[in-house]
């Protein structure tokens, strides 16, 4: 009772990770140049997409079962240098999306699938650490907020540098402040718990 992964936190919707997904950044070039791309999963499936003028054919393979086949239709937005980006087209709700997720044996945008990302399912303090290790990923550094911290990147522009840095500073304040509460939280429950004589 109350340990870890208990609760309620568990239940309502499944998480864009558990699913399988197109995104549709990794295949601009095959879009834009009417061409094709295959994509294929740890567990055997595997998509074939075909590109054509605002559309794409798609034809998901899942081991021991057909082949299912269709048709997503795609929208492009102009770039500020001039070319377009494509972006796919939710078969449900016709809605601009970046990613489509299998659910149901077909294509659907998350709000479509009902899904939910898996950092709403993290704690306060997860969160703040999960953004310390993603700015020190930037900086190419790794580790974690105890982690020593290493110099500019080779290439990284000073203004960048200096972005990232201050990015950095507030988001390990921000997880220190979060693991406080936590810490306090903990000391709390300890003495409310009343030791055996």
């Amino acid at each position: 009772m109350g340990g870890f992964g208990s609760g309620q936190w568990q239940r309502g919707k499944a998480l864009t990770i558990q699913h399988k997904r197109l995104d549709v950044g990794r295949v601009q070039r095959p879009a834009k140049g009417h061409g094709t791309d295959f994509q294929r999963w740890n567990d055997g499936a595997g998509v074939w997409l075909s590109f054509r003028p605002l559309a794409a054919e798609v034809e998901m393979r899942l081991p021991g079962q057909p082949t299912q086949r269709h048709t997503i239709e795609l929208d492009t937005t102009p770039l500020h240098y001039g070319g377009h980006r494509v972006w796919w087209k939710c078969p449900c709700c016709h809605a601009r999306v970046g990613m489509l997720y299998w659910q149901n044996w077909r294509w659907q945008c998350r709000q479509c699938a009902g899904l939910a990302y898996k950092s709403t399912r993290q704690s306060e303090d997860s969160q703040a650490f999960g953004r310390v290790n993603k700015i020190r990923d930037k900086l190419g550094w790794g580790g974690g907020l105890a982690s020593p911290m290493g110099g500019r990147p080779k290439g990284m522009h000073w203004k960048t540098y200096a972005r990232l840095m201050q990015e950095l500073v507030d988001a390990s304040v921000a997880a220190a402040g979060a693991s406080s509460v936590v810490m306090d939280r903990q000391m709390d429950r300890l003495k409310r718990i009343r030791m055996p004589n």
